[in-house]
């Protein structure tokens, strides 16, 4: 799966104005994706998540739109993961140092940081009972000035953790 941009990221403790605890949405990387999406037509993802259900929305060009809607009873996991393309920076730096070899190597160990830097990939999503792993993989926005940090991913699945577990608890006390 092709890793988004993040367009915004809202996670709180207390619902917004839509009952929204977090709410987190992407676009297509790239400059002509930036484009459509000013126009509307740009391929986005969503995650949003309210006090009953997680709202999981995928959509594409090509394929037009996917939306999975969990009651929270049914969510099994969450998860968030933090991918560091450490080694493929360091292989890209050491071929376009050897190639710019006459610039001391100095264009290539630039692209190679800068590489590492925008492809850091933080993913986060959860499980069904069903066994479906919904997840979205996210990168840094330059564009959007978007930076989010495994903290941040951490905090969004204590916040999705936290309403399921108040949900079964409000189930099995009765009233």
């Amino acid at each position: 799966m092709n890793a988004f941009v993040i367009k915004s990221w809202s996670a709180n403790d207390q619902p917004d104005a839509e009952g929204s605890y977090v709410n987190i949405s992407g676009r297509a990387g790239g400059f002509v994706s930036w484009m459509l999406n000013l126009l509307g037509i740009s391929p986005t993802v969503s995650l949003i998540v309210r006090d009953d259900r997680i709202i999981f929305q995928k959509g594409s060009l090509r394929e037009g739109s996917l939306n999975f809607i969990t009651p929270l009873e049914n969510t099994c996991s969450t998860l968030y993961a933090f991918r560091r393309p450490l080694i493929e920076a360091i292989m890209l730096g050491v071929v376009l140092g050897i190639l710019t070899f006459f610039s001391f190597g100095i264009i290539g160990i630039a692209i190679a940081i800068l590489y590492y830097m925008l492809n850091k990939t933080l993913t986060v999503g959860f499980t069904d009972v069903g066994g479906r792993l919904h997840e979205v993989p996210f990168k840094r926005s330059v564009i959007e000035g978007q930076v989010i940090d495994e903290a941040e991913a951490a905090r969004v699945c204590n916040i999705i953790q936290h309403l399921i577990d108040t949900r079964r608890e409000r189930k099995l006390i009765p009233a």
